[in-house]
């Protein structure tokens, strides 16, 4: 991975974000792209323009845009001493979710990163509202979200959730797999069963996932099904000391049920370890 994407809205959360990917990649040699997207309803820091004055409003949003980044790299450069690493500032105006799916496929992006609350997160929800996005409309890279304020740790411990009712090939688990190389880090599989037996199917694909991990350090586990799936999993982060989950996200999978779940059994799942999503072709 050489070319990683950063989207930033200037919080905290975002900084961490970015400042977590040096950290991670810090003996390899990277392009980091951070990205602030802006449109006609993004709050402006300075006084506010009248409404009529819409042309003046989006180029005093570009200026601040441009602005704010210049101070972005500015603290990093500062925070990350690091000659492997170049940055570039990407201002662009437009919803997030589209500009961000350009901008990965212009620069050939290789991972997103972001932190899971913006400047004006509710710290309740499992995920904020612009990764949740960001997981739903990249499908070219993974995404990884770091959590808020998440103090860098390099991940001994990965775990990867999975049912094992779609088939694995390289391209999906590659990710993974170069995560376990970069950290150093056993790749724990979990599933929780939802069965008292994995069907034909389900042994196949368990069979190719187990071929995949080799030679890297791993070991397979089960879980009972608690009350909901998030429960289940949560308790096996928590009793393992995982310090990363990865999941692949297929459409109809649990990922995709995850982010749509009621924020009242969100609520249940305190993800404090930075959350690896990878996309997958049907």
């Amino acid at each position: 991975m050489k070319n990683i994407l950063v989207p930033t809205d200037f919080s905290n959360n975002a900084y961490n974000a970015l400042f977590y990917a040096t950290s991670l990649f810090e003996h390899n040699d990277c392009t980091f792209f951070i990205l602030n997207t802006y449109n006609e309803l993004t709050p402006l820091k300075s006084v506010s323009l009248s409404t009529e004055k819409r042309k003046g409003l989006i180029e005093q949003l570009s200026d601040e845009s441009v602005e704010e980044l210049q101070h972005v790299l500015h603290r990093i450069n500062l925070d990350n001493d690091n000659p492997k690493h170049r940055f570039e500032l990407l201002s662009k105006k437009g919803s997030f979710a589209p500009s961000l799916r350009t901008m990965v496929a212009e620069y050939e992006i290789d991972l997103v990163v972001m932190g899971t609350k913006g400047a004006t997160g509710n710290t309740s929800l499992f995920l904020g509202s612009n990764t949740t996005k960001a997981m739903a409309a990249v499908k070219a890279c993974p995404v990884l979200a770091i959590p808020l304020e998440k103090d860098f740790s390099k991940p001994y411990e990965i775990a990867f959730a999975s049912d094992y009712k779609r088939t694995f090939d390289a391209k999906v688990l590659e990710p993974l797999r170069f995560m376990s190389r970069l950290c150093s880090a056993a790749i724990r599989i979990v599933h929780i069963n939802e069965k008292e037996r994995l069907d034909k199917l389900q042994e196949a694909n368990l069979n190719t996932l187990l071929a995949y991990m080799e030679p890297l350090p791993h070991s397979i586990h089960w879980m009972p099904n608690f009350a909901s799936k998030t429960e289940s999993l949560q308790t096996f982060l928590d009793e393992l000391g995982i310090g990363m989950l990865a999941m692949v996200r297929y459409e109809h999978s649990f990922v995709e049920k995850l982010l749509r779940e009621p924020v009242i059994k969100k609520m249940a799942f305190h993800l404090n370890i930075p959350f690896l999503v990878i996309p997958a072709e049907e």
